[in-house]
Order: structure tokens, then C-alpha cells, then sequence
């Protein structure tokens, strides 16, 4: 399953990057205005995060997840009077994609990404480390995210503060094929029921897995389905069993992007 060339609109992808990391840094960023050592802090913060789309298709979350630290990056040397060279570094971004082509593309797009925010930044302070040669490409795989092994593609190191997100792909029950059907019996093993959860679950199990007991969150879109019937005994028990809790949802909304397929998820 991929996402492939699917775009996602920018204020659906905000509906997950904000309650998720954003708002809180710029929560902090307000309250440390005027305060050099703060703004250090926060700074120094921002440029360790590390943020992971298992289902990164052609990189939309990652892009704009890149863009947005790197504008508050830009507003906490404007605040403290820092001069300052840009200290977020692709490297900190992490994907897993299963289809070639697209895979390709979220690498060149975080390439992009970078060029056009090195722009704004000279733009107001004057000098950047120049983009090319091409140095950093972000730590995109192309590989099957069911199979994988998470901490492989984004190690989880002491002091680490780790955010993963995206759109994993969604598939009913009825509609996997036979490698979903055997993705699924890999990821849930001997659960029972399993049978019955949609496609998407894998991720949400993993993601419960890779952010237990560490300074992890993640926020997945999915389709209702996860949250309705006979599924919600199955997969959020395993969750809940894991120790871990809901911090914010949404009710559900219409989904846009530009697949044909797509145009009625909710």
C-alpha cells in the first residue's frame, strides 16, 4: 500500500503537525521572547527533534513539517537578535515509502524544501550555507513499513524527542490482497481477530510499539473505520494494553487530496 503521488492539502496536514509538535514549541517560543537563554534552549531543541512518516509518500507531511521549524527557526533569531546560521538539518527528517518513484520524489521534494527556505532565510539575514552541493537528503527508505523494523530506519537515542505522522494507506478488511493479508498475520502474529482490522491498524500497532515507555508521539490520518464496530475492541485494547493514551483527535471531516478514489474518505 502507498500513498504514492497522492497530495495532501497543506491545512489537512496542519490539522496534524500542530497539536502534535508545533503548537507547544510556539507556545514556548512566545514565552521565551526577550529571553536569549530561552530562545537558545528552544533553538537547540528544534534542531534535535527528529520527525518519522512511516507512509511518507512523496514526502507532503515531511515538507511541510520541514518548512514550518525552519520558519520558527528564522522567528527565534529575529526575536533574540541572534546572527545565526539555519541549524535544522534534513538528516532530522525520516520516511518510509514502499513505491520506487515516489520514494524518489519526497527525497528531491525535502531537497526543494531546503533550497526555497535557505531563500527566505538570506532573504532576511543576509547569508546561508548554500544548498548545493547536495549534501543531506533526509533518511527516506523505500521499503514495505509493515515489515520494516521502525528503530532501524529512525534510531530512538537517550534524549532523543521523536514525532511521527502521516496518512498510511487504508484498506478494509475485504479489500486486502494476499501480501496485505500476509503484512497483516507479520505485524498482529498470533492476535485474535485480526483479521477483521483495516490495513491502517499495522500502523497504529507499530507506532504504539515504537513510542512506548520513550519521548514519543504520533498522530496518523485514518479513516473511521478504526474508531467504529468490531475494530475498536481489537486494536485499541493492543494500544491501551501498551500503557499509552489519546492527547487530542478529531471528530470526523472531509479528507482532500487529489486522488481520484478519494474523493468521498472521511
Amino acid at each position: 500500500g502507498t500513498n504514492g503521488m497522492h497530495y495532501t492539502s497543506v491545512p489537512n496536514i496542519m490539522k496534524v503537525i500542530n497539536p502534535l509538535f508545533l503548537d507547544e514549541l510556539k507556545e514556548e517560543f512566545e514565552k521565551s521572547k526577550g529571553n536569549s537563554k530561552k530562545l537558545n534552549e528552544l533553538h537547540k531543541r528544534i534542531t534535535n527533534l527528529k520527525i518519522f512518516d512511516p507512509a511518507c509518500g512523496s514526502g507532503n507531511f515531511l515538507i511541510i513539517a520541514y518548512k514550518e521549524l525552519r520558519k520558527l527557526e528564522m522567528d527565534i533569531f529575529k526575536s533574540g537578535q541572534m546572527l545565526n546560521m539555519p541549524n535544522i538539518k534534513l538528516n532530522q527528517f525520516y520516511g518510509i515509502e514502499l513505491d520506487d518513484f515516489a520514494h524518489e520524489v519526497a527525497i528531491l521534494s525535502l531537497w526543494l524544501a531546503e533550497h526555497q527556505m535557505n531563500q527566505e532565510f538570506k532573504k532576511l539575514f543576509g547569508n546561508c550555507t548554500p544548498t548545493l552541493p547536495l549534501k543531506d537528503s533526509g533518511n527516506i527508505v523505500c521499503g514495505n513499513a509493515t515489515r520494516l523494523d521502525w528503530e532501524e530506519v529512525c534510531p530512538k537515542n537517550e534524549g532523543d524527542e521523536i514525532y511521527i505522522l502521516g496518512n498510511p494507506p487504508y484498506l478494509g478488511a475485504k479489500l486486502q490482497n494476499k501480501i496485505q493479508k500476509d503484512d497483516m498475520k507479520f505485524v498482529f502474529d498470533a492476535i485474535k481477530g485480526f483479521n477483521n482490522l483495516d490495513y491502517i491498524s499495522c500502523w497504529f500497532y507499530k507506532g504504539a510499539k515504537y513510542i512506548k515507555n520513550f519521548n514519543s508521539k504520533y498522530a496518523f490520518v485514518t479513516t473511521t473505520s478504526i474508531c467504529q464496530g468490531e475494530q475498536v475492541a481489537i486494536i485499541w485494547s493492543l494500544i491501551f494494553n501498551e500503557d499509552l493514551e489519546i492527547d487530542f483527535a478529531y471528530q470526523s471531516f472531509k479528507w482532500a487530496n487529489n486522488a481520484k478514489a478519494n474523493a468521498g474518505v472521511i
